[in-house]
C-alpha cells in the first residue's frame, strides 16, 4: 500500500519541520516538503505532531511469566507512553550462563507486543576478555558493569578488553552500588578517565531505568538510527500528538516524561498499537533487534 502523510509538523530533538512522508509497503520511501506529482492516497497531517517512538530500560517485563500479566504491563508501561522498544540485561554470574539465559529469554518473550534489545549485566570481577568476545559472538550490544569498589577499577586489564571489544565494540555502561555519595562520584570520575584515556566504547554515566534513553546513548548502542528515528528507508514507527505550540520546542524525552496522556496514536512497524485511550495488542508482533555495528556512527 502506498499513500502520503501531507503536512505533517516532525518533531526530531527539539526540531519541527514541516514536511510530507511518502509510505510504500511500510517503510518511509521519501520524505521531503511537497509532493506535487503524485496520485496516490493522502492523509492530512496538518493537526498533528509526529515524534519518533522512545526507547526505555525496563527488565520487569522479562521476569513476568504470566503472559496476560505481561501484556498488562507492556500496555500500561510501555505502549500507553509512547514506547515501542525496550532495552533490558540479562543477569549473569559465570560465563557459562549467557547461552542458557538467552535461550530463556527468547522464549519469555515470544508473545510480546513490542520490539526488544538485549544487553548482559555482570560484575566488575566478571569482566574479561574471555567474557567480552561470549558477548561478542551474541550480538549483545551493550554491557552492564556492576562496580562495588574504587580500587576495583584499577584492577582489569582494560587495554585487553578493549581488543577483545574490537571489531564489535559495545559499549560498557556502569552501575555504582555504593551508598556513599562522594563515593560513587569519585567512581564515576574514575571509571570516565579511564574509558577515555584507554579509549574503550562507554557511556559515562548510568542508565535510569524506566526513563527513555538518551540520543547520544543510543548511537552509541547501535540502536539508533533504526530505533527511535523517524528516516527515509525507515520503519513507519512514531507517535502522533495534537498540534499545540507549548510542545513544539521539547526534547522527545520529555514528552514522554510529562504529555504521554496527550499521544493521539502510535504506529508500530505500520500497525496502530494505541489510539487515545485504546490499546490494540498483537502477541507475537515484537521482535528481538539484532544489533550489527554499535557505536558506527561515532566511529
Amino acid at each position: 500500500m502506498q499513500y502520503i502523510i501531507e503536512d505533517i509538523h516532525l518533531l526530531k530533538r527539539q526540531r519541527v519541520k514541516k514536511t510530507s512522508i511518502l509510505i510504500e509497503e511500510n517503510r518511509i520511501e521519501l520524505l521531503k516538503e511537497k509532493f506535487h506529482s503524485y496520485q496516490y492516497m493522502r492523509m492530512d497531517g496538518n493537526p498533528y505532531i509526529m515524534t519518533p517512538t522512545t526507547v526505555i530500560l525496563e527488565n520487569q517485563v522479562k521476569q513476568i511469566t504470566s503472559t496476560s500479566q505481561q501484556r498488562n504491563y507492556i500496555e500500561e508501561n510501555l505502549i500507553k507512553k509512547g514506547c515501542t522498544t525496550f532495552l533490558f540485561y540479562l543477569e549473569v554470574k559465570r560465563e557459562r550462563e549467557l547461552p542458557i539465559q538467552l535461550k530463556k529469554m527468547k522464549n519469555q518473550l515470544l508473545n510480546c507486543a513490542i520490539d526488544y534489545v538485549t544487553g548482559v549485566k555482570i560484575p566488575l570481577k566478571l569482566l574479561s576478555p574471555s567474557f567480552v568476545r561470549a558477548c561478542k559472538r551474541e550480538k549483545l550490544p551493550v554491557l552492564f558493569i556492576e562496580i562495588e569498589e574504587v580500587k576495583a577499577l584499577y584492577q582489569v586489564p582494560w587495554g585487553w578488553i578493549k581488543e577483545a571489544l574490537f571489531p564489535y565494540n559495545a559499549p560498557l555502561v556502569p552501575i555504582f552500588l555504593m551508598e556513599d555519595e562522594q563515593e560513587k562520584k569519585m567512581a564515576q570520575n574514575i571509571w570516565s578517565r579511564l574509558m577515555r584515556d584507554v579509549k574503550i566504547p562507554s557511556i559515562p554515566h548510568e542508565i535510569k531505568e524506566g526513563i527513555a534513553i538518551a540520543y547520544p546513548d543510543l548511537v552509541k548502542m547501535g540502536i539508533y538510527p533504526f530505533k527511535g528515528n523517524i528516516y527515509q528507508g525507515g520503519e513507519v514507527t512514531y507517535n502522533l500528538f495534537a498540534f499545540d505550540d507549548s510542545i513544539i520546542n521539547i526534547e522527545e524525552n520529555d514528552l514522554f516524561h510529562y504529555h504521554y496522556d496527550r499521544i493521539q496514536m502510535t504506529i508500530h512497524k505500520g500497525k496502530c498499537i494505541r489510539a487515545g485511550d485504546k490499546v490494540f495488542y498483537r502477541p507475537g508482533y515484537g521482535e528481538l533487534l539484532e544489533v550489527k555495528v554499535p557505536s558506527f556512527l561515532t566511529i
